[in-house]
């Protein structure tokens, strides 16, 4: 038996949320604050209308912002003045593999799924190893997580090179202040 949920996609403005994008479609996207999904909140191949509703989108929002981008070539691409493809977009329409996403809403792990300053998304964990000294080390591992380049091991974005590795912050706590006091007087 059919339910309302059944005719949403009768809905035109729910059914293009799921349709994929098509060659010359100017999108309004969210560009802060960045998902590991991309956050589409309107489509047209009509570039002025495009580009008035992102303007009236930030205008309306106080804590989110939203930018205009053109999808050409299979890519997200920053449009000029007259709505032409200038540079590819950082932010891009990462395909997450399912399962990192389920590890990251896990209550039970100490892992997630992280959004780069660029939006590029990577799984980054919690690992324990044994230094050189024996002594037991936590740090956190980064790895990609789409479905493209899963499990790759990586120190720094592949979308904007930006660094990625963080350090423990119970590390801080071993930290003596005083023997680093006694080095500066010297």
């Amino acid at each position: 038996m059919d339910t309302e949920q059944d005719f949403l996609f009768f809905n035109p403005r729910i059914a293009t949320k799921y349709n994929p994008f098509y060659e010359g479609e100017y999108l309004v996207i969210q560009s802060y604050p960045r998902e590991h999904k991309l956050m589409v909140e309107h489509r047209s191949f009509d570039y002025k209308k495009a580009k008035s509703h992102c303007e009236l989108e930030n205008l309306a929002h106080d804590y989110t912002s939203f930018s205009l981008r053109i999808f050409h070539d299979d890519k997200l691409w920053e449009v000029n003045y007259e709505g032409q493809p200038q540079s590819i977009s950082k932010q891009q329409n990462w395909r997450v593999a399912q399962e990192y996403l389920e590890a990251h809403y896990a209550t039970h792990t100490d892992a997630e799924v992280v959004v780069c300053q660029c939006s590029y998304p990577y799984f980054s964990s919690l690992t324990s190893h044994i230094s050189n000294s024996s002594q037991p080390i936590t740090s956190w591992q980064s790895l990609t997580c789409l479905l493209e380049s899963k499990g790759q091991d990586i120190q720094t974005c592949p979308n904007c090179n930006a660094s990625l590795v963080r350090v423990d912050e119970s590390e801080d706590d071993d930290f003596d202040f005083d023997v680093m006091m006694n080095y500066a007087d010297q």
